[in-house]
């Protein structure tokens, strides 16, 4: 219980912090929403939006269970490892359809048929 307890305080905290960073950083990069020209003009607001905000919550995730585990002395088990990279894994499916997004400038990432295959 307290492992829990101390891997959520830290990846809240950890996810607090470094959630504005990673998205000044990202914005200073330019690594933002694409908006097609054809679109609704309601959406041209969103154009430049930071994208890949999955990536703070993942290394969080995984930073906050791993100290949690060192300071409470508990062994590191295969069930949470496997919980972690399948999360990350999910997350990865994230990071390459906001990447493709960004790189070709089209608002279409990944294909459904890779996502899904990312998935399972």
């Amino acid at each position: 219980m307290r492992q829990i307890l101390f891997a959520g305080a830290i990846g809240l905290f950890l996810t607090l912090v470094g959630t504005p960073l990673l998205i000044k950083l990202l914005a200073r990069k330019g690594y933002g929403q694409f908006i097609r020209d054809d679109g609704p003009r309601t959406h041209g607001s969103k154009k430049g939006t930071p994208t890949m905000g999955g990536i703070a919550f993942i290394l969080a995730t995984i930073i906050a269970y791993l100290l949690a585990k060192i300071i409470t002395g508990e062994d590191i088990r295969y069930s949470g490892v496997l919980v972690l990279f399948l999360m990350a894994g999910m997350g990865l499916v994230g990071f390459l359809d906001d990447y493709i997004k960004i790189v070709k400038q089209r608002s279409l990432g990944l294909r459904a048929k890779a996502k899904m295959a990312g998935q399972l």
